[in-house]
């Protein structure tokens, strides 16, 4: 029977200090060191990383490579290989993983559990994570009932107001406003997103023991580069729309804008709520994005600024703990709009 093998990695520690394939090290000396090479997310509130670290984690990949490329002739087991490969395979891509985001209590509810799932992460579907733009929104929500007319005014909080959330992703933002509000919400994103945000959504609906109390949470595709073709939520204008880094490419400020002017009701109540991270690659997209928001004809009632940090790091970094500063604001129609 084996014996388990300490394979700590120490916050000073180096590839070179890794089982070297030319020692022929035990197979169990390679599942612990790959085990504690996953990459696992932080803690949204986390303040220090005490994930393990290397000095030159640049050489990481080619360090798993060389096992992949590897016979492993020296390990009898054909399975241990097949384990081995695996991992090592895994670790070169950020794996899938189920996370528990706690909704805080509010004057409307107790705290609630909402468990989001996100599917390995590859540069083509970013909406399969749940960025820190949409948590640090989440968790403001309950402040912001004073800029939301049908929230602030209690006689018609139960009324049949509807929510949009634009790129939903992994739907944090838009169950988090079912959670607190009870309200009508319809979370949209891409085809290759929804069917992970309906499997979110159902998770949602299973756990949570408030359901009765909440509106209709449904999904939708939605494609902003042709949001005519919108047609499968619950209504076709909406009271307030919401949404979390939406932006991550030169042609989504056209494309959101055009977006909410299509799926925003034309009234003095309704509202846009936007959370955005300030990242020097995307600033002209932010500020295009302000651009078009006011020539559309919505003017911002109130903003601010938060910092927090990323939780996930690049598939071959061990450690890259970034801090973030985002911006919120809450829009609404200009008079005379």
């Amino acid at each position: 029977m084996q014996q388990e093998a300490n394979a700590e990695i120490s916050s000073d520690g180096s590839v070179l200090d890794l089982p070297q394939l030319y020692t022929r090290p035990p197979a169990v000396e390679l599942l612990s060191t790959l085990h504690h090479l996953q990459l696992k997310p932080l803690t949204w509130d986390d303040v220090e990383d005490s994930r393990p670290k290397l000095s030159d984690e640049a050489g990481l990949p080619t360090y798993l490579t060389s096992i992949i490329a590897s016979r492993l002739a020296w390990i009898a087991d054909d399975s241990v290989k097949e384990q081995i490969w695996e991992a090592a395979s895994a670790r070169l891509t950020i794996p899938s993983v189920s996370r528990t985001f706690v909704v805080p209590a509010s004057t409307f509810m107790e705290s609630i559990s909402i468990i989001l799932h996100e599917p390995s992460l590859t540069g083509d579907n970013l909406g399969h994570k749940t960025w820190l733009a949409s948590f640090l929104l989440a968790k403001r929500l309950p402040s912001l009932i004073p800029y939301i007319p049908f929230l602030r005014d209690q006689d018609q909080r139960e009324s049949s107001y509807r929510v949009i959330e634009l790129g939903a992703g992994t739907g944090l933002v838009g169950l988090a406003v079912a959670a607190l509000f009870h309200v009508d919400v319809h979370l949209t994103d891409l085809r290759d997103i929804v069917p992970n945000l309906c499997s979110n959504v159902d998770t949602y609906q299973a756990n949570t023991a408030v359901k009765k109390k909440e509106g209709c949470i449904s999904v939708g595709e939605l494609d902003w580069s042709d949001p005519q073709r919108f047609v499968d939520g619950p209504g076709t204008t909406y009271d307030l729309v919401v949404a979390a880094d939406p932006l991550y490419s030169p042609e989504h400020p056209a494309w959101l804008v055009g977006t909410i002017g299509h799926v925003l009701q034309k009234d003095e109540t309704a509202r846009v709520v936007i959370e955005l991270p300030l990242r020097d690659a995307y600033m002209p997209e932010v500020e295009d994005f302000k651009e078009r928001m006011r020539i559309l004809g919505l003017t911002i009632e109130a903003e601010g600024l938060e910092t927090g940090f990323d939780d996930w790091q690049s598939a071959h970094q061990m450690n890259a703990r970034t801090e973030v500063k985002c911006w919120w604001a809450i829009w609404r129609w200009a008079l005379g709009s």
